[in-house]
């Protein structure tokens, strides 16, 4: 379900000439892009999208990704996109969101780092 409804599929078409601001994209980008490095995450920061794929501090992602929903955080396995041992995250979002889930990254980075 990481993918838009068919009805918004066909709604966009009419959105063509509407602009957003990227600038406020490349903020959100540039926020948790810091943070995450901050905290120990290996990840490379994307050039484009509202998405980027960190590298779990384990090989398989999937006990990481349920260890950060524990923390109330949200993502997506890599694996579902062709990059196991990653995961990813939309930073679409709210900049409260972004604020208060990094908290909880540290908190299961840490976890999962002392094991």
């Amino acid at each position: 379900f990481v993918n838009a409804p068919a009805l918004m599929q066909r709604i966009i078409v009419s959105l063509q000439n509407v602009a957003i601001d990227v600038a406020d994209y490349e903020r959100k980008r540039d926020f948790l892009f810091d943070e995450l490095t901050n905290i120990g995450y290996s990840v490379v920061k994307p050039d484009g999208a509202f998405y980027m794929f960190p590298k779990s501090p384990t090989p398989d992602e999937i006990p990481f990704v349920e260890e950060l929903k524990t923390q109330r955080i949200l993502v997506v396995p890599g694996t579902g996109f062709g990059t196991p041992g990653h995961f990813r995250i939309a930073y679409c979002v709210d900049d409260s969101v972004l604020r208060n889930s990094i908290h909880g990254f540290k908190k299961a980075f840490e976890k999962y780092k002392a094991s």
